[in-house]
């Protein structure tokens, strides 16, 4: 019998065991010289209603950073909010996580809110829910500072800030809502387990969202009478006036604060002269974070 099959066998053999202990060798060298580096977190949230959560270029995750939400206003979008307001910028040079998210279509295909009960012919979308879930998922990846979680909406963005407020109060720092309102009922509907630092903005020629009180809607005063009440304060004082819009010259921002509080803090910002979409100048997303960066919870 021929010995070629059996010194090939054993010829193959050798073969293998070299060729594996090269590749244990070589994998062993790749292993000490270059460790797998750890998954990064996602940066998509939101199940079916997507948003990507903007991250500082800094991030550590050994370090907490604070956290803003921005929501639009009726008809508009995160994204369309973001052109018109351009806080990212701003939030990420500040060490901030930043969301816009957007709102559900309503039955004429707008985006929208479902801010308060009753509102938007009896809508059954659960915002509250949505964004809810929506911080604890982002909380969840991220190392977010429990005590610098903010809040900041624009017209019906802005009425479901206030519900938000009302909802999650000890999971917030502060809200700061322009050009939106409250029901005259909110005291029915609204019970804040917490004090909070509230940042109400709001133009005066407002036709949209009044600055007044209206039959239906609490106005820019009434608002921050109501949230002063809750933070316990006694009594307001003014502060030198802001330049945070073009649609009148100089320092056209009026600011008043409550006084006295146990607990929080309220701020009213009249822009005088402007409407419902105020002409904001650069200085206005600046001066928000000074304000958010001021009241941590």
């Amino acid at each position: 019998m021929s010995s070629f099959p059996r010194t090939l066998d054993v010829a193959t053999r050798a073969l293998a065991t070299v060729v594996l202990l090269a590749l244990g060798t070589a994998c062993s060298s790749t292993s000490d010289s270059a460790p797998l580096e750890p998954t990064p977190p996602p940066t998509v949230f939101g199940g079916d209603r997507p948003v990507t959560l903007q991250v500082p270029g800094d991030y550590d995750a050994r370090s907490a950073s604070p956290l803003v939400i921005s929501l639009h206003g009726y008809q508009s979008s995160g994204l369309v909010e973001e052109l018109y307001l351009r806080l990212g910028p701003v939030a990420l040079g500040r060490g901030y996580l930043f969301l816009t998210p957007d709102g559900t279509f309503d039955a004429t295909n707008a985006r929208y809110w479902n801010d308060w009960p009753g509102d938007h012919g009896g809508s059954t979308v659960d915002d509250v829910g949505y964004l809810t879930t929506l911080l604890a998922d982002v909380r969840a990846s991220y190392n977010v500072d429990p005590r610098r979680i903010y809040l900041t909406g624009h017209s019906n963005g802005g009425a479901m800030t206030y519900r938000m407020a009302c909802e999650i109060t000890d999971t917030l720092a502060a809200v700061a809502v322009l050009a939106g309102d409250m029901p005259v009922d909110v005291g029915a509907l609204c019970e804040p387990k917490a004090p909070l630092h509230v940042l109400h903005v709001h133009g005066d020629k407002d036709a949209a969202v009044t600055y007044e009180t209206n039959a239906k809607n609490l106005g820019a005063e009434d608002c921050v009478a109501y949230w002063a009440k809750h933070d316990g304060c006694t009594g307001e004082a003014t502060a030198p006036p802001l330049d945070l819009t073009k649609d009148e010259p100089g320092a056209e921002t009026l600011v008043t604060r409550a006084t006295g509080c146990t607990g929080g803090s309220v701020e009213l910002w009249t822009l005088v002269g402007a409407g419902h979409v105020p002409t904001f100048n650069a200085t206005y997303a600046e001066t928000l974070f000074d304000f958010f960066d001021a009241h941590p919870q």
